[in-house]
C-alpha cells in the first residue's frame, strides 16, 4: 500500500519546502509549458517572421523579429492574451557548450550579486532594442531554450519589478550566485529541465553559481510526467542525475516529447 502514494509523488507535480527566499506562489500548468516550449523552438526556424514553421503554433501575431547571434522574436498571443518575447539558443549548441566560460561580473548596485559575464553581456547587447516593446499595461511572457533562456531571464529581471512578467526557460544553465537566486525568486519563472541535459549542470555549483526556482523536471522523453521543485538545486529534480549522468547533449536538444534546435524544423 505504501508504493502508491510513492508513486504518485513521482508522477505528478511536487512542490518542497526548502526555498532560497520566498518565490512568487504560482502553479505550473503544462499546458502553457508545452505552448511556450512551441514559440521558443520556432526561434530556430528561418521563416520566423512569416510564422511558417513546424512549431508555429496558431493565435499569433508577429510584432517583429531581431536577427543575431540570439534571434529575438516579438508576438502577440491571443492564448495567453500577452507579449511574448521568445529567444533563440546559440545556432551551434555543441561547439557552445564546450567554448562555455564561467567568468561573473557585477552590473547590478548591489555588488553581491554576481551573473555569468558572457551571458549578460550577450542581453546588454539587445536590452535597448527589447524595452522599446514594453508597454506597462500589457502582460509579458519571455520564453527562451538554452543560452536564449539565459538572455530571456536577464530581460525579465530588468523588467519584472514594473510589468507583470511570466518566464518559461527550457535548458538554461547557471547564470548567477546564490545573491542572485535569492534577488529573482520573486519572478513567476518556470525553469523546465530534462532529463539528463547538461546544460542545466553548467557551470557547475562549486564555481559559485545557482539557478533560479521554480524548476519543472521532465524526467523522460514523453514530455507527460514532470516534477515541480521549489528549492533551487533540489535533488528531486534535474540534480538526480548528478554527479555522473548529468551530460546528455542528445536530452538538451529534446523538450516535451519533441526535437528543438536549427535541426528541428
Amino acid at each position: 500500500m505504501r508504493l502508491l502514494p510513492l508513486l504518485l509523488t513521482y508522477l505528478l507535480p511536487l512542490a518542497n519546502s526548502h526555498l532560497v527566499g520566498e518565490p512568487v506562489a504560482s502553479v505550473y500548468d503544462p499546458l502553457l509549458g508545452k505552448r511556450n516550449f512551441e514559440i521558443a523552438a520556432a526561434t530556430y526556424c528561418s521563416n520566423l517572421a512569416e510564422w511558417n514553421c513546424v512549431h508555429c503554433v496558431p493565435n499569433i501575431e508577429v510584432y517583429d523579429t531581431i536577427i543575431g547571434d540570439t534571434n529575438i522574436a516579438i508576438l502577440g498571443d491571443k492564448e495567453q492574451n500577452a507579449t511574448v518575447f521568445a529567444f533563440r539558443g546559440s545556432s551551434d549548441i555543441a561547439n557552445w557548450i564546450s567554448n562555455f566560460e564561467v567568468l561573473f561580473t557585477e552590473p547590478y548596485a548591489d555588488k553581491s550579486i554576481k551573473v555569468h559575464k558572457g551571458l549578460h553581456a550577450e542581453y546588454m547587447s539587445y536590452k535597448d532594442i527589447l524595452v522599446q516593446y514594453l508597454d506597462k499595461n500589457e502582460n509579458i511572457v519571455i520564453t527562451g531554450h538554452s543560452s536564449g533562456a539565459a538572455v530571456g531571464t536577464f530581460f525579465a529581471y530588468d523588467i519584472y519589478k514594473t510589468h507583470k512578467v511570466k518566464v518559461f526557460s527550457y535548458g538554461k544553465p547557471r547564470i548567477g550566485n546564490d545573491a542572485f537566486a535569492l534577488s529573482a525568486s520573486q519572478i513567476e519563472h518556470y525553469r523546465i529541465t530534462h532529463a539528463n541535459d547538461i546544460v542545466p549542470h553548467i557551470p557547475e555549483e562549486v564555481l559559485g553559481y545557482r539557478h533560479t526556482n521554480t524548476e519543472v523536471w521532465y524526467p523522460n522523453d514523453d514530455g507527460q510526467q514532470f516534477r515541480v521543485c521549489t528549492d533551487n538545486e533540489d535533488k528531486s529534480c534535474s540534480n538526480s542525475c548528478a554527479p555522473l549522468r548529468c551530460v546528455s547533449v542528445e536530452d538538451h536538444l529534446h523538450y516535451m516529447g519533441e526535437g528543438i534546435g536549427m535541426t528541428a524544423c
